[in-house]
């Protein structure tokens, strides 16, 4: 039985990188959150059996106390501090660290994507979240890296490089 797995966004990351999701903006905060949380939806409709979380910066009006709230089905996160979004993303992957559970950050920012892969998840890019086919479970896996074109011997040694510096 294949391993469940996980699938964070970048929320706001996610909407300022995927055009479809940007134009969204025009009408206000609120609603292309809602997008997102429908396009995700729908993603995971497409892919049963994988349980998503969408990550937000916290709201100002409330500091210190993490909300959490479904939007179109999906669990929306606000971290406890506002531009905290990205360290609750690093921090739940280094949570789940060695357990049976396959995590897939999807996001473009480089911080997020280069944490999130020196404590054993694995990355996507923004766009990979409006994709709504399924993949074939023996399909190669390439590296994607929302066009920053960087290798695999790159992407390795920046790994070993990140583990070195957070003891991994």
């Amino acid at each position: 039985m294949p391993s469940p797995r996980i699938i964070l966004v970048d929320g706001y990351n996610v909407i300022n990188r995927v055009p479809e999701l940007t134009l969204s903006l025009n009408e206000g905060l609120e609603s292309a959150r809602r997008r997102l949380a429908l396009q995700v939806s729908r993603w995971r409709h497409a892919h049963p059996g994988v349980e998503c979380l969408v990550v937000f910066d916290g709201d100002p009006r409330y500091a210190g106390t993490a909300r959490e709230q479904l939007l179109a089905g999906v669990r929306c996160l606000f971290s406890k501090a506002s531009h905290g979004g990205d360290d609750e993303i690093i921090r739940f992957v280094r949570n789940y660290r060695g357990e049976a559970t396959d995590i897939v950050v999807v996001s473009d920012d480089n911080n997020v994507r280069n944490n999130s892969r020196a404590h054993g998840a694995s990355v996507e890019p923004a766009s990979f979240i409006m994709t709504r086919k399924e993949r074939r479970s023996g399909a190669r896996r390439e590296l994607r890296d929302g066009g920053k074109a960087i290798d695999q011997n790159t992407a390795a040694r920046i790994d070993r490089e990140l583990r070195k510096k957070f003891g991994l």
